[in-house]
């Protein structure tokens, strides 16, 4: 204790005098149990500077509690058999040595929030021996890595209720190994995290979720069994597809954001004493219309194709907005507003081929070759009498072409497990040229 007084400058801001002992002369700060042993040091706020020194030799230590402080220099791997409670946030701390808190079994809070000095660190890859944990709040603390190894197993944190990492340098995907039956909240901020939101499903206690200022993508989750919500912040990321019922329904939400994204459908309509940011996400250029009315039913047919392609990214930053004949990538329309072509080949699409392509009446060509689509040709499409090429080669479909009629040119090869009658030919790239070849007039 002397060596940490000498070496934190206490002995001047607290008085821990080197001629003293820390619990028969009761150092500020110090607690200690009955038989002289220390088990806390709560020195928050304390005009404390210098560094910690490498070897704190306190096996009894249970708290330590050096918050708001001016304190530099490594963060030691020293041996804290007993600690429950480390807080070190509002540091000048500048690096944390390998296997920091590696021997901490019984840690149960550690918050190291807004030292913002330190050097790149990763978290730690063998959690199961930190597996005590209640809270980690480290926001602001130049955390680098994944999550993989941290939150990959589902069941290294049995009594997790508070996780924060907000504005750090994090990257990667959340594992979807990932869930938590403890966890309150949850808040990944300002990072450069990616991926889908599929893990959110997996924590049914959660109150807040906070996921902003990230790369997340494809559509929200079921929000079903999430009861508990009042706090869902998911603004500035990569998110489409359409805000689920299952969410706005919550009933103790008390605030949502939702804009700078790609979300598609109408706008939702939450409760009155729900915050919501969504009429500015309307303006962003989320949802079909910035009022919450139903969206065009050309409008609808096509956010159901997104939905059965999984919202892929692509179209998602083009279908927006209420008209489709506006330059949505790959539609093409007549005068009239008619939908007479759809042009997606080669976008890396996955999922099935929706029936609401049926929809379309005066659909006259469809291109969807050179993608990863899955699953049968659907019998709406063989039943648009205006429907002259078809064009679904080189993907993974399956089952029995349905029956068309004798003016329908169609593609189909390289689906091997496809069976289809007829001559295959190979896929024309470029819309205008696949018309051209059965001599189809569009744009008139």
């Amino acid at each position: 204790m002397q060596t940490i007084a000498t070496s934190l400058g206490a002995d001047r801001a607290l008085g821990w005098r080197n001629d003293s002992s820390p619990c028969t002369d009761g150092w500020t700060g110090v607690a200690c149990n009955e038989r002289g042993r220390v088990t806390a040091i709560r020195a928050r706020n304390a005009s404390l500077n210098g560094t910690l020194p490498r070897d704190m030799a306190l096996p009894w230590l249970k708290e330590l509690d050096l918050r708001d402080n001016a304190i530099t220099g490594q963060l030691p791997s020293t041996v804290f058999l007993r600690l429950e409670r480390l807080r070190l946030d509002n540091n000048n701390f500048t690096s944390v040595a390998v296997g920091f808190l590696a021997a901490a079994k019984l840690l149960q809070v550690f918050t190291i929030s807004n030292n913002s000095q330190l050097q790149g660190w990763d978290l730690p890859n063998n959690p199961h021996t930190i597996g005590n944990l209640r809270d980690y709040i480290a926001n602001n603390a130049s955390i680098t890595g994944t999550l993989s190894r941290f939150l990959g197993s589902s069941n290294t944190f049995a009594a997790l209720d508070s996780l924060s990492l907000a504005n750090n340098r994090l990257t990667g995907e959340v594992p979807t190994t990932f869930s938590s039956r403890t966890l309150t909240h949850l808040d990944l901020s300002d990072n450069f995290l990616s991926g889908p939101l599929d893990f959110i499903a997996k924590l049914p206690e959660l109150e807040e979720l906070r996921l902003d200022r990230n790369s997340f993508t494809g559509p929200l989750p079921d929000f079903s069994g999430l009861w508990s919500l009042q706090v869902v912040t998911l603004a500035h990321n990569n998110l489409n597809g359409v805000v689920p019922a299952t969410l706005v329904r919550l009933r103790g939400l008390a605030s949502v954001t939702l804009r700078d994204n790609l979300f598609q459908g109408p706008v939702p309509v939450f409760a009155e004493s729900v915050q919501t940011d969504v009429a500015e996400a309307s303006l962003d250029g989320s949802f079909c219309r910035p009022q919450p009315r139903s969206c065009d039913n050309r409008v609808e047919s096509f956010i159901s194709i997104a939905g059965a392609l999984h919202y892929p990214q692509i179209l998602a930053m083009s279908w927006k907005g209420n008209h489709p004949c506006d330059g949505w990538l790959g539609i093409h329309c007549d005068k009239s507003g008619s939908i007479t072509g759809v042009n997606l080949c080669r976008l890396g699409l996955i999922g099935t081929i929706p029936p609401a392509f049926g929809d379309f009446k005066s659909l006259v060509v469809l291109l969807l070759a050179g993608n990863n689509i899955t699953g049968v040709v659907p019998r709406s499409i063989a039943g648009l009498q205006s429907l002259k090429v078809l064009d679904v080669s080189d993907n993974s479909l399956e089952g029995t072409m349905p029956r068309f009629q004798s003016t329908t040119m169609i593609w189909a090869e390289g689906n091997p497990n496809l069976a289809v009658s007829g001559t295959s030919q190979t896929c024309i790239s470029g819309f205008v040229v696949a018309a051209m070849t059965v001599i189809v007039v569009l744009f008139v």
